[in-house]
């Protein structure tokens, strides 16, 4: 006898095969969907034994449960037999969230944030938005979100409770500096705040741009998300008419996005194709041509990449490296060389499912082998060696600021010692010349600030010899 709930259960997970089957065969294989003749409803026979547990739960577990959490966790536990970390079923709330991101566009307040040392702290807002108007600043703490306490709370939570429809208000409790002439960086030492901020229509900023030195053009993209390839365009046009000779695509840490952009982008610098070789489950490899409506600069190009840089990031910058269109430098990229398609539910949820490897033009399959820079630049000492980092770090805060004038080589020696000296006077730290936990809070305070984190980026090896690299070019 089926009761009512194993009813519900049954039309949960039978609905749930229905849509994905018909829809990945619209996504992949039209003959998923037009063969089935009904034969998706015969699947649900063969979850008797699902059916069994499900009557064990439902008379003897110890609480009552339900049918939604039992009929997530059946499609959870299909998803995960997979044993694929880039498939997984997304509820409605998370969906949407992950569309807006695509779109590059949400009602906020427009700043950037981070979990440091467990709390929620500002990176930076963005210029011109609610937050930066409102006197938000980096390194600030966010205490409270509408008398919420953050403690505790994953980066996500926050960011939900700080989004909202532009217009509406949204009340944040700031933590910002210590105290003056207190040493001890307790949270009750900051000087705390409220701020009443209006949300408005946040543009996330995913593509910088700036005329560096010697007239190269650099060009900085964060993620690959709607708009990507037309923002490039731009970019391009106007550091043009700034006089570039040559640019610098920044991909290091872009986790990728979507795939079309990707042609887009790839599009603005190359001027034959195919981008991009996709392979989908039972078909020949596919090629993914070059977009329409862009015009290749064929000014010298230098690509930044490192272990941050997948998926999409990957997919242009093979195009360019079998091209032997520009130079590939940094470190070694992640390797993701599988597609996902977001496959859309009747309720709103969705299931994200990988569906297509993907190969360079060449035909080079970098799955979980990444691609390898023509010239490698590393950043990072030795992991080991964390009193030659911090020391190093420290420098680079410190000449930052001009307190420091000797080299950035992590050896703390009689400069260094002073320049320490000179920040914890400054600053009314303890007189100690070394770098105790009191003067390292207070060089990340300083190093949080924007004019302080422009000239740290100078210290960028690896952008100073695609600079150099491109400076030959121009000779």
């Amino acid at each position: 006898m089926i009761t009512n709930n194993k009813k519900k259960l049954l039309i949960g997970i039978t609905i749930f095969i229905i849509t994905v089957l018909s829809t990945v065969g619209f996504f992949i294989h039209d003959s998923y969907a037009n063969s089935s003749n009904g034969s998706n409803y015969e699947h649900a026979n063969k979850f008797e034994k699902l059916f069994v547990i499900y009557d064990i739960i439902e008379q003897s577990y110890v609480e009552d449960m339900g049918v939604k959490p039992l009929v997530t966790g059946a499609i959870d536990g299909m998803l995960n037999a997979l044993d694929d970390p880039y498939t997984g079923y997304l509820p409605p709330k998370e969906y949407e969230g992950m569309k807006k991101d695509f779109e590059g566009k949400y009602g906020g307040i427009g700043i950037m944030i981070t979990l440091r040392n467990g709390k929620i702290t500002i990176v930076s807002p963005f210029k011109g938005t609610p937050g930066a108007k409102a006197g938000l600043e980096a390194g600030d703490i966010i205490h409270k979100v509408e008398g919420k306490k953050t403690k505790g709370m994953q980066l996500q939570q926050a960011v939900d409770l700080m989004r909202g429809e532009p217009g509406t208000k949204v009340t944040l409790t700031i933590k910002r500096g210590l105290k003056e002439n207190i040493v001890d960086p307790e949270d009750q030492n900051y000087e705390t705040m409220e701020i009443d901020i209006t949300r408005a229509q946040i543009e996330v900023p995913y593509v910088t741009s700036e005329l560096k030195e010697d007239n190269v053009g650099y060009i900085e993209l964060t993620r690959f998300i709607e708009n990507s390839g037309q923002k490039i365009k731009e970019a391009i046009s106007e550091l043009d008419k700034q006089g570039a000779e040559g640019y610098v695509l920044d991909l290091r840490n872009n986790p990728g996005g979507l795939l079309r952009q990707a042609s887009r982008v790839a599009s603005n610098f190359l001027d034959e194709g195919p981008v991009v070789y996709v392979k989908e489950r039972g078909k020949n490899k596919q090629p993914v041509p070059l977009s329409r409506g862009f015009e290749a600069t064929d000014k010298p190009l230098v690509i930044l990449v490192n272990g941050g840089s997948a998926s999409a990031s990957e997919i242009v910058t093979g195009a360019v490296k079998d091209n032997k269109r520009g130079t590939i430098v940094g470190t070694k990229t992640f390797g993701k060389g599988v597609v996902q398609s977001l496959i859309p539910l009747t309720d709103g949820s969705a299931v994200k499912m990988t569906t297509a490897r993907y190969y360079t033009p060449n035909g080079t399959f970098i799955h979980h082998e990444g691609i390898k820079p023509d010239v490698k630049v590393a950043v990072s000492d030795t992991p080991d060696n964390s009193n030659l980092i911090k020391t190093k770090n420290a420098q680079k805060i410190l000449k930052a600021i001009n307190y420091y004038q000797g080299a950035i080589d992590g050896i703390y020696g009689p400069k260094t010692a002073q320049a320490v000296l000179k920040l914890q006077q400054e600053y009314d730290i303890e007189l100690t010349g070394v770098i105790d936990s009191a003067t390292e809070k207070k060089l990340a305070q300083v190093a949080s600030r924007k004019n302080v984190q422009d000239k740290i980026k100078t210290e960028d090896k690896q952008l100073n010899k695609a600079i150099e690299i491109l400076k030959k070019k121009f000779n």
